[in-house]
């Protein structure tokens, strides 16, 4: 079973995202959860979005690679929103990783690196509707997805029929349980 990294979003590591990771779990894996805002949490994307802006994108994503050694058993990196940063960086520049899975946002290939490590499958989820994707991200995703050749490399989009930016976490207003339930079935299935 596989040994995950998930990183949380703009919010903090709410009981939603640890819900999330218990239902992860479920099949068997294990899911660890570096705080990248030090046990601080927000109720409002406003709050959290101007957190990460005082504390710097750079520095979330030295926090993600400093757990990525600190969980060196872990395979599997996975990321909401702002965490896909430190997920791709990751999975851009450090070689145990064997997945990447992206939750509500999308980044370039190249974003951390000339080229995608070619044995880092990806994965990637995003609300149709979302307005924080729907005219950057899910295109970028879009285009990747579709020019991925090689079968034992797939770059998988999975879109999902809402606007709520964080769907998969239920403590937020956005939660949809049906699109959730769908959304682990499908990371479940990339794990095995």
């Amino acid at each position: 079973m596989s040994q995950i990294l998930l990183f949380h979003h703009a919010l903090g590591l709410t009981d939603g995202v640890r819900a999330l990771a218990e239902r992860i779990e479920a099949g068997g894996h294990t899911v660890h959860l570096p705080d990248l805002y030090q046990g601080t949490t927000f109720a409002t994307v406003e709050e959290g979005v101007a957190h990460l802006q005082q504390v710097g994108m750079d520095e979330i994503v030295s926090r993600g690679i400093a757990a990525t050694a600190e969980y060196r058993q872990a395979s599997v990196l996975a990321g909401i929103s702002m965490g896909v940063c430190p997920a791709f960086k990751a999975a851009q520049t450090v070689p145990a990783f064997r997945a990447c899975i992206a939750m509500s946002a999308a980044l370039p290939l190249n974003a951390y690196a000339p080229l995608w490590m070619p044995h880092v499958a990806l994965q990637v989820h995003l609300a149709s509707e979302d307005p924080w994707v729907k005219d950057e991200d899910l295109p970028l995703a879009l285009s990747y997805a579709a020019s991925a050749e090689e079968p034992d490399n797939p770059a998988d989009l999975f879109e999902y029929d809402t606007a709520g930016h964080l769907f998969m976490d239920s403590s937020t207003d956005d939660y949809d349980e049906a699109l959730t339930d769908l959304m682990v079935q499908r990371i479940h299935e990339l794990l095995r």
